[in-house]
């Protein structure tokens, strides 16, 4: 089966990266955590999109001219990722703002347009979509179409229960139903669990090479995208607790359920913060488990990396 508007057989996989601010994590760690993921896709000829928030992206000026030079897309991933940049509950006026604002911080450092965005904590609306088609973006992705989810900010999400699986333009009323908003919804591939690296983290390797597969075969038959999300900030190394060291539970309560972390506002925000809990991969075991994801995928003849704007070409060859 011809993925759509390929005019060919093949799989297209998208792998994106949210570059998040994560002021929590020393500059001096997160900027070679950005580096290395970007030589993993360099060092398989994966061409992939960087979504960065706007407001402190020049600090990676340096980074962005390299990801240009190979070939990778610099998406825009909000202004501040704060958090009041809420683009399923923000009024319209505030939401106009930090879409110009960000697309035109990015602009400037980028040196030249951006067409794809991906939404803090993908959390979107039809109100932001329509406003990203005034802002000349061609493609949003921050809708996991058939994730259930209970610990992220976006627990039980049922419009992504519903949301179309193929890539679509949204509707005018809602950004999880087919319109003609001119604007192509690409969906972070998910059966249940999304494909993402923090199903890895909690899952492992073995199962990650299984959801390919199987994200693979749909593929095959209906031409819909493979799309990855993973964080640079995940190959930032640092002290990490052993879960079995002694007292390490009763340490985990201590941290996690403070009132803080169980209240309406900050659950709704960023979910259930013990949700690390469950990460059973240190930064340098994700990163090896990463490298050998994008080499098994690498692996299948018919599988073509592509950056978002890429792939929206071929759905618009016009």
């Amino acid at each position: 089966m011809q993925a759509p508007g390929t005019g060919r057989n093949s799989v297209p996989v998208l792998i994106t990266w949210d570059v998040d601010p994560d002021l929590w994590i020393p500059f001096e760690r997160r900027q070679p955590a950005l580096s290395t993921a970007m030589d993993v896709c360099h060092n398989l000829n994966i061409r992939a999109t960087f979504f960065f928030t706007a407001q402190p992206a020049s600090i990676y000026a340096r980074e962005i001219e390299k990801m240009q030079a190979q070939g990778h897309e610099i998406g825009c991933h909000g202004l501040t990722h704060g958090n009041e940049e809420d683009y399923d509950r923000m009024p319209q006026a505030t939401q106009r703002a930090y879409i110009k604002e960000a697309t035109e911080k990015l602009q400037t450092v980028v040196g030249g347009p951006i067409r794809a965005f991906r939404s803090p904590r993908v959390k979107t609306s039809a109100c932001a979509l329509k406003l990203l088609t005034e802002y000349s973006y061609q493609a949003d992705s921050s809708i996991c179409s058939q994730r259930i989810d209970f610990v992220s900010s976006n627990m039980v999400n049922t419009n992504w229960i519903l949301a179309p699986r193929q890539p679509y333009h949204p509707h005018q009323a809602s950004a999880f139903k087919r319109g003609d908003v001119p604007i192509w919804e690409i969906p972070v591939s998910a059966m249940i669990a999304p494909f993402i690296s923090s199903t890895m983290k909690v899952l492992g390797l073995p199962f990650m090479k299984g959801f390919f597969r199987l994200l693979h075969a749909e593929s095959r038959l209906t031409g819909k995208p493979i799309v990855y999300l993973a964080h640079p900030s995940e190959f930032a190394s640092g002290k990490q607790e052993k879960k079995t060291s002694r007292g390490w539970h009763a340490r985990c309560v201590r941290k996690y359920f403070k009132r803080k972390y169980l209240s309406p506002s900050y659950i709704r925000t960023h979910g259930l913060r013990l949700r690390t809990i469950l990460y059973s991969l240190d930064a340098e075991t994700l990163l090896d488990s990463t490298r050998e994801l994008f080499s098994y995928m690498a692996s299948f003849a018919d599988v073509e990396f592509m950056t978002v704007s890429e792939y929206v070409a071929h759905l618009d060859p016009s």
